[in-house]
């Protein structure tokens, strides 16, 4: 038996793609792993790895960090068709700008927000549904320190 051999990636087919829960509230982790990629503003092809998280859900990883999760309606079947044993599921995908002419909580200051999208990538996304997002929008910090704290004036 070997230990530190990589695990065997078995692929998960999609036949019809779907947005990757919480990219607002884990945008920082998704701008992280892209780097550079993020330059040109086009998607990214990506090899999303799933694994089982708590009370039934799936975490999405990407480049060996967490950027979303499975949508609760399609946990369950996705979860039946994980690998056993040592294998870990991978669904094709793509990591995809979504511009906002006004930006909103977790876009960048042009108004930009990467998506992770699952499965096969169509022509154009279709719009995200409605609650899938549900994690609140980290404030932000400089080395933990909110920013809101750090702009307000000390009391005369």
């Amino acid at each position: 038996m070997k230990l530190w051999r990589r695990k065997e990636r078995v692929t998960i087919e999609v036949d019809d793609g779907f947005h990757i829960a919480e990219a607002p509230a884990l945008q920082r982790a998704i701008v992280q792993v892209l780097g550079m990629d993020r330059v040109g503003g086009v998607p990214v092809p990506a090899e999303l790895q799933l694994e089982p998280g708590r009370e039934g859900a799936l975490v999405v990883v990407w480049r060996n960090m967490i950027v979303g999760f499975v949508p609760p309606e399609r946990a369950g079947e996705l979860t039946a068709r994980l690998p056993g044993g040592r294998a870990v599921g991978v669904v094709h995908g793509c990591v995809h700008p979504e511009v906002h002419e006004l930006p909103r909580d977790g876009d960048d200051r042009h108004g930009v927000l990467w998506r992770v999208w699952a499965g096969p990538v169509p022509e154009t996304f279709p719009e995200v549904p409605q609650g899938l997002d549900r994690l609140d929008v980290p404030e932000r910090a400089i080395l933990g320190i909110p920013l809101a704290r750090l702009r307000t004036p000390p009391p005369a």
